[in-house]
């Protein structure tokens, strides 16, 4: 008697142990994907391949993923506004991530988690995912976030994403996962050759000031700097002529950095080294 009831136990709290791996890996997520599962090639990893795996294929699951970025292409240091969303008829439980990459992984631009119901992957802000309270739906579900563009001469972007059709049991492995991929161009409006000629910057390497001459530009000229992960850490607009930047008491720290002058609508990108 005392056998088959610590047998009994036994297969109890066995069954117990696989109840609540099922149940705290289809719910732990709940709060966001972790980061380096969105399909690309650098990540080499989506949901279905790890903590989603074996789930039905793709039926009545569709993606779409919308931006204002106008059709000629993204500008420099342009924050846009980016829209996920996942559509099946009777669902109510969604989840996402997203992410920006080149070939090697490396996030392209920088991400913000400004829309409700997203947030940052943990471990950092490469990846966009869904938020605690995100996740509830009436047959669709909607994500928005901005992206804010990378430097010029990056070319066009894809962002890489894996989009998670709940089925609400409990059960990770009965979940469907849609990989998507948006790619937007980089606008070519640049400076003509002519322009570029009337104008110079200098000196390069940089110490204290950036010295801007463009006495045959009769336009004003919008000067913005970035570093080399994208972030703006300049922006200023003068007049055409003689202009000289003060760069001695912004503390940047040493290295390359990327300045776009915008005249008229178009555009072109200094590379600066700054020590």
């Amino acid at each position: 008697m005392k056998k088959k009831f610590t047998l009994a136990l036994t297969m109890l709290l066995m069954a117990g142990m696989a109840y609540d791996y099922n149940h705290n890996s289809a719910h732990t997520f709940s709060n966001g994907a972790p980061g380096g599962q969105t399909g690309s090639p650098g990540d080499g990893s989506n949901c279905s391949s790890s903590c989603h795996t074996g789930g039905p294929s793709q039926t009545n699951e569709t993606v779409s993923i919308t931006s204002d970025v106008p059709g000629s292409g993204w500008v420099a240091g342009t924050t846009y506004s980016f829209t996920v969303t996942a559509t099946n008829a009777g669902g109510t439980e969604f989840g996402f991530q997203i992410s920006p990459q080149d070939n090697a992984g490396n996030l392209i631009g920088t991400l913000i988690a400004s829309g409700s119901g997203t947030n940052f992957s943990a471990g950092g802000s490469d990846y966009i995912t869904h938020a605690p309270g995100g996740t509830a739906g009436a047959g669709s579900k909607t994500w928005t976030f901005e992206w804010t563009a990378p430097v010029g001469g990056t070319g066009s972007v894809t962002f890489y994403s894996a989009i998670n059709f709940s089925d609400n049991t409990g059960n990770q492995f009965n979940d469907v996962i849609v990989t998507e991929t948006h790619v937007i161009p980089e606008s070519n409006v640049g400076i003509s050759e002519a322009e570029l000629a009337s104008i110079s910057i200098y000196p390069n390497p940089v110490i204290n000031e950036i010295h801007v001459a463009a006495k045959d530009v009769d336009e004003e000229i919008m000067i913005t700097m970035y570093s080399m992960d994208g972030k703006k850490v300049l922006q200023e607009q003068f007049d055409g002529g003689d202009i000289t930047i003060d760069i001695a008491s912004r503390n940047l720290n040493t290295g390359v950095y990327f300045l776009n002058l915008e005249i008229d609508g178009k555009t072109t990108i200094k590379k600066l080294l700054v020590k």
